[in-house]
C-alpha cells in the first residue's frame, strides 16, 4: 500500500527509491527504460543456438494462437433480432517478467505473444535489473525478437504501480499481466 501510494504521488522519484532499496539499482529516470543499444548489445552474451530455438519457439506459439478463432461471433434470434459479439484489443498492456533468482524468458513469450496476435498496438515490459542496472540478456533478446514496444528496468509492486498510475518516464497501460511474487501480486490486486 505504501509503495503504491509513494509512485502515485512522487511517480519515477518514488520507481527510482524502490528500484534502489529493493533491486540495489542505483539507476536515474532517463536509465529506467532499456535503450536500444542494450538490447542489440544482448545479443553478444547469448548463444546462437539459444537465439535458433527462440525463433522456432515464437513460431510454434505464433501459430498455435493464430489458429485460434477470435472472430466475431454473429447470430440472428427468433424475433429476426441481430445479435453480435464485436472484438476489440486493448490499446495497451503491460507485461511483468520476473527476473530474481532465474529470469522467466518464457514468461515473455507466453503473454506476449497471444496480445500481439490479439492486436494490442503498445506492449510494455517491466522487468527488474540486476544490482548493476541490467537486464537479463535472455528476456532482452527474446522481447526484441517480439518486437515489444518499450522495456523498463522495474521490478516488484513499483512497477506494478508505475503501469497502473503511470509516470512521466512510464506511460500507463490499461491491462497488466505476468506472473510475479507475492508483493506483485498483491500491488495487482490493489489497483
Amino acid at each position: 500500500r505504501k509503495i503504491i501510494h509513494d509512485v502515485r504521488v512522487s511517480g519515477d522519484e518514488a520507481v527510482i527509491k524502490y528500484t534502489r532499496r529493493f533491486d540495489k539499482a542505483k539507476l536515474s529516470v532517463k536509465q529506467l527504460k532499456v535503450p536500444e543499444n542494450e538490447i542489440s548489445g544482448a545479443y553478444q552474451t547469448i548463444t546462437s543456438d539459444f537465439v535458433s530455438s527462440l525463433k522456432m519457439i515464437i513460431h510454434n506459439v505464433s501459430s498455435f494462437y493464430k489458429k485460434q478463432n477470435h472472430k466475431p461471433c454473429r447470430v440472428r434470434n427468433a424475433e429476426g433480432v441481430l445479435l453480435k459479439e464485436h472484438v476489440t484489443p486493448l490499446e495497451n498492456v503491460g507485461v511483468y517478467i520476473p527476473a530474481g533468482t532465474a529470469p522467466l524468458v518464457s514468461t515473455v513469450y507466453m503473454t506476449v505473444i497471444p496480445a500481439k496476435v490479439a492486436g494490442v498496438k503498445r506492449i510494455v515490459i517491466m522487468t527488474p535489473p540486476d544490482k548493476n542496472g541490467h537486464v537479463n540478456p535472455h528476456i532482452l533478446a527474446v522481447a526484441n525478437l517480439l518486437k515489444v514496444s518499450e522495456i523498463y528496468k522495474v521490478g516488484g509492486a513499483q512497477a506494478i504501480a508505475a503501469l497502473a498510475l503511470g509516470t512521466k518516464a512510464i506511460p500507463k497501460v490499461d491491462k497488466i499481466i505476468g506472473p510475479g511474487n507475492m508483493y506483485v501480486t498483491e500491488a495487482k490486486r490493489q489497483l
